[in-house]
């Protein structure tokens, strides 16, 4: 069991189209809520307009409590429900929703497969013994303390924390540990409690420790820098069954995007031909020395540029197809899918400034057809 306790200077803050939008915590705390690659997540918002449309989230479900004010959500051809201040609506992800109304929210957002709920305690000076309830069908499990107002003292297993308003604190642990949970103070907060299993690689990268760069290391560059050309996987076998994982095409991709590789070919080029003027009296020494420029490059100098830019060990992030993450094989199937150059012209010409965000910070308008 672990527990922290994050104030503002651990939230991050963005601007939407309506207003603000606050993540106060995510797990895993190294995944990233535009990804869609995390198990939870909680958040604050607030919005100033009186319609706002939420993001659509089909793999999640979603609790928001009103902080402040009072609103109407109306999901689209299922039900609608008018919320006053510390009231909840618990609903799908998927779901077309419009909220009418100025509020500050509370959300929580669970991954389908996993369990959520959220819980309004109203404190007193009387000490208040939670119940932690036990779900066998899920591995982990989270506590969540977010105080609204006025100030609370958790007690942990008999270690005591403080919170203060607007703080949030978090309590990991699994099924096997025996959790005791007690409360008081004055105010309101906010307790989510979670249920979930989680498998490292099912919704985000898997972590590969770094290490030390080896002969081997060197040896995967070699096949790297010789498989950069846009043929490539049409003519080199063992393409077709490995896949580079992010942190690998990430290096790779910062050394194509200034060619630095072709800069150093071609500086070699005319190095050699700077170097045999005068000197190299037959096509045959002019020849070899091309050749012998060519596999310097192709075995050494273009090997040595990928080196310094990739993740060690290399062969750690060069994966067989057949044996990915359900995240992945996601990943995977969408970058195959996807016209990169295309992309890039889009990202490049669209207008700035232009663009309508929803309260999660989501693009509302479609760059495929309009404002670009």
């Amino acid at each position: 069991m672990k527990y922290q306790v994050l104030k503002t200077e651990d939230f991050r803050t963005s601007r939407w189209t309506g207003g603000t939008t606050t993540q106060l915590a995510i797990w895993p705390q190294d995944s990233e809520y535009l990804e869609r690659n995390f198990v939870w997540r909680l958040s604050t918002a607030t919005c100033e307009k009186e319609e706002s449309v939420f993001s659509r989230l089909p793999d999640f479900n979603r609790i928001l409590v009103v902080l402040s004010g009072s609103v109407v959500l109306a999901h689209e051809n299922v039900r609608s429900a008018r919320l006053r201040e510390l009231e909840q609506d618990a609903f799908d992800g998927a779901y077309r929703t419009k909220s009418f109304g100025a509020i500050t929210d509370y959300n929580l957002m669970v991954r389908k497969g996993n369990e959520g709920s959220v819980e309004v305690i109203a404190l007193s000076e009387e000490n208040r013994t939670l119940t932690v309830e036990d779900k066998e069908q899920y591995a982990m499990g989270t506590q969540a303390f977010y105080c609204r107002d006025g100030y609370a003292t958790v007690d942990i297993s008999g270690t005591m924390v403080m919170l203060k308003e607007g703080e949030q604190l978090v309590i990991d642990y699994d099924r096997r540990e025996s959790l005791r949970l007690s409360v008081m103070g004055e105010g309101h907060l906010i307790r989510c409690s979670i249920w979930y299993n989680y498998e490292e690689g099912s919704f985000g990268p898997t972590r590969i420790e770094k290490k030390p760069a080896t002969a081997e290391d060197f040896r995967q560059c070699v096949f790297i820098a010789n498989t950069q050309y846009r043929f490539s996987k049409y003519t080199n076998k063992r393409l077709k069954s490995v896949w580079y994982d992010e942190e690998l095409q990430k290096g790779i991709r910062a050394v194509n995007r200034f060619a630095i590789a072709d800069i150093v070919f071609f500086a070699g080029i005319a190095l050699v031909g700077f170097l045999g003027a005068g000197r190299f009296h037959s096509p045959i020494l002019w020849v070899a020395a091309f050749v012998a420029w060519f596999l310097l490059y192709s075995l050494l100098v273009a090997p040595a540029v990928y080196f310094l830019a990739v993740p060690k060990p290399v062969a750690a992030h060069i994966k067989d197809v057949s044996k990915l993450t359900p995240y992945e094989r996601e990943l995977r199937e969408k970058q195959m899918n996807t016209n990169e150059r295309v992309t890039r012209i889009l990202n490049k010409y669209k207008f700035s400034g232009t663009a309508e965000y929803d309260e999660d910070g989501n693009r509302l308008d479609d760059l495929s057809s309009k404002k670009f």
